[in-house]
């Protein structure tokens, strides 16, 4: 195996790389077609004349392997690869017929180096086929995986760096995590196997409240969850500012710790705010994101201060009681967190209180933390959703629960989002991941993995 010339730096975002001609023949266009997309068209020339083809064309398969192949020729056999994260929209425009001269191109869209593996990153690439008359016939999106040039002064026994953005350093299946204005954020593994997910929490909430939800669809992900700032573990906010464009650098920070292939997005509330967020700063970072009833608002909408009605609900919580017990009893009785499924609740109490010196709990989420965490939502307005191009289910409950009910935006913001769809969750409320969990985890695999 030769000494590879192309590593993870030497691929720039914005560069189009030519990856030659294929010429598509009759004999082979029958031959794959026979071996793995066996329909007429694709194996029996005569047959194919009375296809709405009109004639014997090359399986769609056929020609992202042929653009696989100049991709290999042309690059990966003289880089460093590791592999690829998968591929997504895959788009055939135009039939491919024998004796089409098919051109290869690629861009590279986005680059992101792993935090979890020192010694790669990920590239992202537009993958396109053109034929003689210019036409495109097919385009998709892919990832690579390359390897770094200088690996070892990166990764050999050095630990992360605390101050740095994003640096991560493991402890008890915990990871800590400087946010990128130098917010401690935890990043707690639940487990699983598969691509990563990322869940998100709602206002006042913490990603241990998750656990029911994350235990479903660990057959499927590896899943973590994190503590936005003034929340669960994390630290606070400097000068107690909770704008919602932190919580967006919050979930990038994140991700970037995860690093590695494919990561998926699950949001609650202000944790799918916070998704669109660093999607729409990173372009990129998110295979597919799945939306409960993200606090997405048309501008304006909380524009005066005190706006929120929940800000004063927020303020009057009892922060201490004498036991994560007594907290219990009494959130298992009273609106609007009674509507949890008991054992989310139970992790809600366990992950969101702190023991104080003399036996007692407090809230980790202050209430006036949690007051202007609501004060400050509507940090992505609708209108501005239409530049986030990422394969996103904004789902909603028809249930009202309390004053608000974020989940009459669903349907807006799925048709704001360029690749975005609607789902309703008949009898569950704005609380639903953490009322229904195993439905909307059900739901979350469909739309992440079958979507």
């Amino acid at each position: 195996m030769p000494e590879p010339e192309l590593f993870f730096e030497d691929f720039v975002p914005g560069d189009v790389i030519e990856l030659g001609t294929y010429e598509m023949t009759e004999a082979e266009i029958i031959d794959f077609g026979r071996r793995f997309d066996p329909q007429y068209f694709h194996t029996d020339p005569q047959a194919a004349v009375n296809s709405p083809f009109g004639g014997l064309i090359a399986s769609g398969w056929h020609t992202v392997s042929a653009w696989a192949r100049l991709w290999i020729d042309t690059v990966v056999s003289r880089a460093d690869g590791r592999g690829s994260g998968g591929m997504q929209e895959v788009r055939w425009f135009e039939p491919v017929r024998p004796g089409d001269s098919l051109t290869a191109t690629v861009e590279i869209l986005n680059t992101r180096p792993s935090s979890r593996h020192a010694d790669r990153g990920t590239v992202f690439i537009g993958c396109k086929m053109t034929n003689q008359h210019g036409r495109v016939v097919m385009t998709f999106h892919g990832r690579g995986l390359f390897g770094r040039r200088h690996p070892l002064s990166e990764s050999a026994g050095v630990s992360p760096d605390p101050s740095a953005a994003g640096s991560a350093i493991s402890s008890k299946g915990a990871v800590e995590v400087r946010s990128a204005d130098g917010v401690d954020l935890n990043l707690r593994m639940i487990g699983g196997s598969g691509p990563d997910l990322l869940v998100c929490h709602a206002t006042g909430f913490h990603g241990l409240a998750y656990r029911p939800l994350a235990q479903s669809l660990k057959e499927h992900f590896t899943v973590w969850t994190l503590d936005f700032r003034g929340h669960g573990s994390s630290g606070p906010a400097p000068g107690d500012d909770y704008a919602w464009s932190g919580m967006g650098a919050d979930v990038a920070a994140c991700a970037a710790a995860i690093g590695g292939g494919r990561l998926y997005g699950f949001g609650h509330s202000m944790g799918g705010a916070a998704l669109l967020m660093a999607e729409r700063s990173q372009p990129g970072t998110f295979e597919r994101l799945f939306l409960y009833e993200p606090i997405v608002l048309p501008r304006g909408f909380f524009d005066q201060p005190g706006n929120n009605p929940l800000s004063a609900g927020a303020r009057n919580r009892r922060e201490v009681f004498n036991s994560r017990a007594e907290a219990l009893e009494r959130y298992s009785s009273r609106s609007p967190l009674a509507v949890m499924r008991a054992d989310a609740l139970a992790a809600y109490v366990e992950g969101g209180f702190v023991d104080l010196p003399d036996g007692r709990v407090r809230l980790a989420c202050s209430a006036e933390t949690e007051a202007r965490t609501f004060e400050a939502s509507g940090g992505l307005p609708t209108e501005e959703t239409s530049a986030i191009d990422v394969p996103a289910t904004v789902a909603a409950g028809t249930v009202v629960a309390g004053v608000s009910n974020p989940g009459i935006f669903g349907p807006a913001i799925a048709e704001a989002l360029p690749q975005g769809r609607f789902l309703s969750f008949e009898s569950l409320s704005h609380f639903g991941p953490l009322e229904a969990p195993g439905v909307v985890a059900a739901a979350t695999v469909r739309e992440l993995l079958d979507g």
